[in-house]
């Protein structure tokens, strides 16, 4: 372990230790974290019932929609900066793609949910999180860890599950405005309401920005535009009986840069040069869920139906090879029908116990429209089993098993067991999970075709596979004043699906085992009534099977917060720094291959960078708020993916308003 990581655990010890002794000396000084609303997870289960995030085994983060309005945060994929074990990169301009890697794997190892709803693309397995703004978002939780016990296939490493607002009290309209560098625009409205029997949101948000030049060189900027509209709502039919449903578009337009190939001296690095290619991606996602509670509360049952259109264009406009259009459309849509048994012995001293039955049919298109239009089509069923279990509120267990059929592809059993247990005496709590990971190979992997490129799909392809644990232990100290979390994890990845380019270009699985391994921390600090202090560490060491260090996984990130809030609760102002350690990436080298211009593959190594933000907001008048930021504030000179610039110093200011709110913070819940 690196004398970093010493520093950083022996500081934070120091801190944690002073509140400790504080809370001894001056017990009256001491704010309990505990004050604060509780956390609670849904995504831990099959269910998806709420259970508050103490009694979860697995590692889980929580991103809340308080702390994102705190900190002024406009996209989910900044949003996960700041959690342990998540690492994000971003290509160049703001509508750029986005990917998360959760604890070194890879983008498309990680399961995307938004209400409910699985967001991954067929085409690929991944889901560009420049697709999603933080507008209206109640919460986001992060498992880290095998979670294909619960959900099958791309859980390999984790799962983001975002959750949006529902309506709550009476009817209640608002929204905000905003403006800012690089002529950026962005506006969102909301119109909701709700009581038991029923409740409704809908949300409409538009961003638009003429962004920077994402190139080196030149100085062409490269903008983006972004929409989305949002439904959720429900209604009880009956006691004992409701249904809940969900709706959301999204359509993004952008400009990009390209690398070019083959262009400049021989073994000159490749960079992105300017371009006037354009891109563009269409998502349509949406869900019905009808639950069915008898036997006062013991028989659960719960019937769903979703599905996820996502269609993805590119326009790339070349001097020498000139302009060329694709278009890949993926569709997903899923059944499943759940039934749960709540046997609460809590009065006789048994605990409670839930046992959990799932059946589910899942189906996956993809069809390359500009190429031979021909939609690709595979069938999966599912069955899975849960039991959940607490013991004299001290012992919380869970333990899945999952069993997925494929009609093109091989069956795969996978696991999940997790474990919290409370130790009040020393004000702490053990938590570990182990289990195993899937991710199927995607639909362009298996089936795909690119005649343009000679790409083979390849549809001998062996399931990615993966066993990992991790262990922990959360410590609390001053009554509750300051909380910390360290966790170890191990967990390995067999048959890597990788792209070789020659001598034939198809996907293919790599022998041998990638390991992913390292600490993560996070801890949170209440200084004062006002005044909070919350920040996370990881190390990763994450390696292919050859021993060479994987890309963009930096071995060191980290994040502080400093939230104080004045004016009894009407300002608040947020300091945030992030620190991406120095990693690795892959650049295009020029060079000649049989008497030819070609290029070849390098690695190569990205600076280290820290990257501020302050934002401020003052409520002028019930219901209205102005605010401000300036993110970059140091105005560092970084690259998340090589070639490829990102922006520098710029502020952004806005007006937030709500009309008819019951008293939450903007109508929603």
């Amino acid at each position: 372990m690196p004398l970093f990581l010493f520093e950083v655990l022996r500081r934070t010890g120091r801190a944690i230790l002073a509140v400790a002794v504080l809370s001894i000396i001056n017990p009256a000084r001491v704010f309990a974290v505990e004050d604060l609303p509780g956390i609670v997870i849904e995504a831990a289960n099959l269910e998806g019932a709420p259970v508050a995030a103490a009694e979860t085994g697995s590692a889980v983060s929580v991103v809340t929609g308080e702390q994102l309005r705190q900190r002024q945060i406009r996209n989910v994929g900044e949003a996960l900066r700041s959690l342990p074990g998540v690492h994000v990169n971003r290509t160049g301009a703001f509508g750029g793609l986005t990917q998360i890697r959760v604890r070194g794997a890879e983008s498309n190892h990680v399961l995307v949910l938004i209400d409910g709803v699985e967001a991954n693309a067929t085409t690929d397995g991944e889901f560009d999180f420049s697709d999603i703004t933080t507008d209206h978002i109640e919460r986001i939780e992060v498992l880290r860890g095998p979670q294909s016990g619960l959900y099958g296939s791309s859980a390999l490493a984790g799962v983001i599950n975002i959750i949006t607002r529902k309506g709550a009290g009476g009817l209640a309209i608002g929204g905000k405005f905003e403006g800012g560098s690089f002529e950026t625009a962005a506006a969102n409205v909301f119109i909701s309401g709700g009581n038991e029997k029923a409740h409704a949101a809908f949300t409409l948000s538009r961003n638009r920005t003429s962004g920077f030049n994402i190139s080196p060189e030149g100085n062409e900027d490269d903008g983006s535009e972004f929409s989305a509209i949002g439904f959720k709502g429900g209604v009880e039919i009956f006691k004992g009986l409701t249904v809940n449903g969900v709706f959301r578009y999204s359509n993004k337009d952008g400009e990009r840069d390209d690398q070019p190939t083959g262009v400049g001296a021989i073994g000159t690095l490749q960079p992105s040069v300017d371009r006037l290619s354009t891109f563009g991606s269409k998502i349509w996602l949406g869900g019905l869920n009808a639950k069915l509670i008898l036997l006062d509360g013991l028989w659960e049952q719960q019937a769903k139906i979703s599905g996820n259109t996502t269609i993805r264009s590119d326009t790339a406009v070349d001097p020498v090879f000139g302009t060329s259009f694709s278009r890949n459309d993926s569709l997903q849509r899923k059944y499943s029908y759940l039934s749960t048994l709540h046997l609460d012995g809590k009065q006789r001293g048994l605990g409670s116990h839930h046992v959990t039955g799932l059946v589910e049919r899942k189906i996956e298109e993809f069809t390359p429209v500009t190429d031979d239009g021909v939609t690709r089509r595979r069938e999966r069923d599912a069955l899975a089993a849960e039991y959940r279990g607490a013991f004299f509120n001290t012992l919380f267990v869970n333990a899945t098993v999952r069993h997925d059929d494929n009609d093109t592809l091989e069956d795969f059993t996978t696991y999940r067991v997790a474990a919290s247990l409370q130790l009040p005496a020393v004000n702490a709590r053990l938590h570990g999970s182990a289990g195993t990971g899937v991710r199927f190979p995607d639909m362009f992997q298996q089936f795909g075709q690119i005649p343009s490129f000679g790409f083979v799909p390849n549809p001998d392809l062996e399931p990615e596979e993966s066993f990992g644990w991790d262990a922990g232990i959360e410590a609390t100290f001053g009554g509750g004043a300051a909380i910390i979390d360290l966790t170890y994890f191990d967990q390995n990845l067999e048959n890597a699906i990788i792209v070789q380019f020659a001598p034939v270009f198809t996907s293919l699985n790599l022998p041998g085992e990638s390991t992913r391994r390292g600490v993560e921390v996070a801890g949170r600090i209440r200084l004062s009534e006002n005044l909070d202090l919350s920040g996370a560490y990881t190390y990763l060491l994450a390696a292919r099977a050859d021993g060479t260090t994987e890309v963009r996984r930096p071995k060191h990130a980290g994040r502080l917060d400093l939230n104080y809030r004045f004016a009894r609760g009407r300002g608040n102002f947020n300091l945030g720094l992030g620190y991406n350690g120095a990693m690795n990436d892959v650049a295009l080298r020029n060079a000649v291959a049989g008497g030819f211009a070609s290029f070849e593959a390098v690695t190569v190594v990205l600076d280290d960078y820290l990257l501020a933000t302050v934002a401020a907001s003052y409520e002028v008048r019930p219901g209205v708020s102005l605010y401000g930021r300036v993110e970059n504030l140091l105005d560092e000179d970084y690259q998340e993916v090589f070639g490829f610039e990102t922006a520098g110093l710029a502020a952004y200011g806005g007006l937030r308003f709500r009309y008819g709110s019951d008293g939450n913070e903007d109508g929603l819940k």
